[in-house]
């Protein structure tokens, strides 16, 4: 199986290396929009009499193109190959900058990629417009000084590090044992300079390496296939997941068990940093016209706020997936609403609330955890399923459709109770996550008639996920 590790790599600690990541940083985003701006010329004047400079310049690199590499056709939506043809033909100063040639190949694909997603959109845009906030817009070319790039296992190798006896057989210097594995090295192309990663498995192989920006400081992110873990034993029971603001997710289990995962940190973190941010641009635009502002201030609280965040659906992620293995959960239902932070209609504050919470972020984490794990994931729309009985088994028509066979028979009472038509109140995200299982699979709660193990669940809050008191 393939999985993702990440290094922030800072210029004090390497400084070789993020001099050179960055220089190809820039690089990359040079040869992005030279790249672009070559499939958008030859895209708009395809069928042009009067073409304009630009589009004459690019199609004269074209001719030359052609009369080099005969074999390879020119459509009106450059190929890979036609792409990387002219380029090489015209000795293009952006593709032979200094990247690694894989790397600059990468880029090529990653604009023709683009640029056939964006007509791919428009298509399904005219067939169906209902399912889009606007019109797609053709990619434009990339405005800051850097972009993403990837470098392929060709040219990044990781070599392992034992540390141990000396040659005479006396213990080495760091009073090691013999041998112990110490991590890898990441040798990077271009670079003596190696990285000592102390975290990554002996047995992982190194499928390529995404190096990004990240707040004034590299982000380097290592694609590794690994082993499969070994899946033991069986999983019977269900699980719906309901993600919210107070609390970040709710899941509850047919095996009649539940959880929520308190949300107070994350929501104290986001307005701190809001408030944090908003006097940093305030200062740094006050007396001027713009509105938006660029400092080392601002981007130490952006990476503490994001490193948070992130630390945060890592804790919360890995305690349901563990908490699905311990209550032998093998599928696990999640509530998902297209448009929900484009959307939100919950007023000012609430909005700012919900739309701060990473859920996105969250629902990736649970996906790969658990395919780990063995369980399998579902995406439910989760329309109604906040406002439905589940004691009463109410019906959930799709939001937009027979929405008059909306009729329920509890009501919420207040945040976070539900009044159920069976005469007692139950947790009201606990009553959301159980109604999108039931949406996913509607005879899931057959034979369940007492619902009040929805009323108390198990609580985690920001101690219990950083003490690790609810494994």
């Amino acid at each position: 199986m393939y999985m993702a590790d990440t290094t922030v790599l800072s210029r004090d600690k390497y400084p070789k290396v993020f001099e050179k990541m960055e220089k190809d940083l820039c690089l990359s985003k040079n040869l992005y929009n030279a790249a672009l701006f070559r499939i958008r010329q030859v895209f708009t004047g395809w069928d042009k009499e009067d073409r304009t400079e630009n589009e004459e310049e690019v199609f004269r690199e074209l001719r030359a193109m052609q009369a080099a590499y005969p074999k390879v056709k020119v459509r009106r939506v450059l190929s890979y190959r036609a792409l990387d043809a002219v380029m090489r033909a015209n000795r293009n100063p952006d593709f032979f900058a200094g990247l690694p040639m894989q790397t600059a190949q990468r880029v090529l694909k990653e604009a023709v990629t683009v640029f056939r997603a964006w007509l791919s959109s428009l298509k399904e845009y005219r067939r169906a417009p209902e399912r889009y906030t606007g019109k797609p817009c053709m990619p434009k070319y990339l405005k800051g000084d850097r972009h993403t790039f990837y470098i392929t296992n060709q040219d990044a190798v990781l070599y392992p590090v034992y540390r141990g006896m000396s040659a005479a057989g006396s213990p080495g210097a760091d009073g090691m044992a013999p041998g112990k594995y110490d991590g890898m090295d990441l040798k990077l192309p271009r670079i003596r300079e190696r990285l000592h990663l102390r975290h990554i498995a002996p047995d992982s192989i190194l499928k390529e390496v995404q190096v990004k920006p990240y707040y004034g400081k590299l982000l380097l992110v290592l694609v590794l296939e690994t082993e499969d873990l070994p899946v033991n034993g069986e999983k019977p029971y269900l699980a719906g997941i309901d993600f919210g603001t107070d609390n970040i997710a709710a899941i509850v289990s047919t095996d009649h068990v539940s959880r929520i995962y308190k949300g107070g940190a994350v929501l104290s973190a986001n307005r701190y940093f809001q408030k944090k941010k908003a006097e940093a641009v305030g200062i740094i635009t006050k007396g001027k016209k713009r509105k938006t502002a660029d400092s080392a201030r601002l981007r130490r609280l952006s990476l503490h706020h994001d490193c948070f965040m992130k630390d945060m659906m890592h804790k919360v992620s890995t305690d349901i997936v563990r908490y699905c293995v311990e209550h032998g959960v093998g599928t696990v239902v999640m509530g998902v609403n297209r448009g929900w932070k484009q959307e939100a209609g919950m007023g000012k504050v609430n909005n700012q609330n919900f739309t701060g919470i990473p859920h996105d972020r969250l629902k990736k984490m649970i996906m790969y955890k658990a395919a780990r794990e063995g369980i399998r994931i579902i995406e439910q729309e989760e329309s109604y399923t906040s406002k439905a009985d589940i004691t009463a088994m109410d019906p959930m028509p799709v939001y937009g459709r027979e929405d008059g066979k909306a009729q329920f028979s509890g009501s919420r009472k207040k945040r976070g109770l539900y009044a159920c038509s069976a005469g007692y109140t139950i947790n009201a995200d606990c009553n959301g996550a159980a109604n999108i299982l039931r949406k996913a699979v509607p005879d899931v709660w057959e034979g369940t008639e007492d619902f009040r193990f929805l009323s108390d669940p198990e609580t985690a809050g920001f101690k219990d996920l950083q003490r690790g008191r609810t494994a």
